[in-house]
């Protein structure tokens, strides 16, 4: 994680504020990551060994090896505090899970194997799941930001304080872009004005073919 005040001067209050919420952005993200894991366990579980399911998670969302253990670890937590519930889930499989290789031949090995008739159902349900899980992260990534902009709201403009957050969590270039046009645009319908009458878009017509 990147430090977030290396060239701010702010209040050592606001720094240990900010600090605070590092941390909670960072917990909810894990949270995120584990309860869709979990789901991506019970889609495919009947399918794929979990651990492998998980190993496909990690990979699918292009995570580090610190992030991923994070997460495999907190996802094994919570099967086991599940499991002592009574609550049924997928049993160790005897097979050992696949070993990290580079992604690319991976993900290679596991479209090859989820080719054919019959996997196209697993394959479009690990396609889904991906897709959502996606979408979750980046929403999770919008609230986090916009509580970055609460919190500085009188220390900082508010795309700088997006920035700040997406610098200290090293949020990939490509989610940051559609994180930060997200918040600003909450922040819009928050603070603009709503248009007394709003403007209809001009009616194009369509140019006649010719004949």
């Amino acid at each position: 994680m990147k430090n977030p005040f290396s060239s701010n001067d702010l209040p050592d209050s606001i720094k240990r504020r900010i600090e605070l919420a590092v941390a909670v952005a960072q917990e909810r993200l894990l949270a995120t990551h584990v309860r869709h894991a979990l789901d991506l366990i019970q889609i495919v579980g009947d399918q794929v060994p979990f651990e492998n399911a998980l190993a496909i998670y990690t990979r699918l969302l292009r995570l580090s090896e610190d992030e991923s253990r994070v997460i495999t670890t907190r996802a094994l937590a919570t099967l086991g505090e599940q499991a002592g519930e009574g609550e049924i889930w997928p049993e160790l499989s005897a097979e050992p899970a696949e070993q990290r290789e580079p992604r690319r031949s991976f993900m290679n090995l596991m479209r090859s194997r989820l080719r054919g008739r019959v996997n196209d159902d697993l394959r479009r349900q690990v396609e889904l799941a991906a897709a959502r899980t996606e979408v979750a992260i980046l929403n999770t990534h919008v609230e986090n930001a916009l509580q970055f902009v609460e919190l500085l709201e009188n220390e900082l403009p508010y795309i700088e304080a997006v920035e700040m957050y997406l610098d200290a969590l090293q949020v990939r270039d490509s989610i940051a872009e559609v994180t930060a046009y997200m918040a600003l645009a909450r922040l819009a319908d928050e603070h603009l004005p709503t248009p007394a009458t709003p403007v209809e878009a001009p009616q194009i017509q369509a140019v006649p073919q010719r004949r």
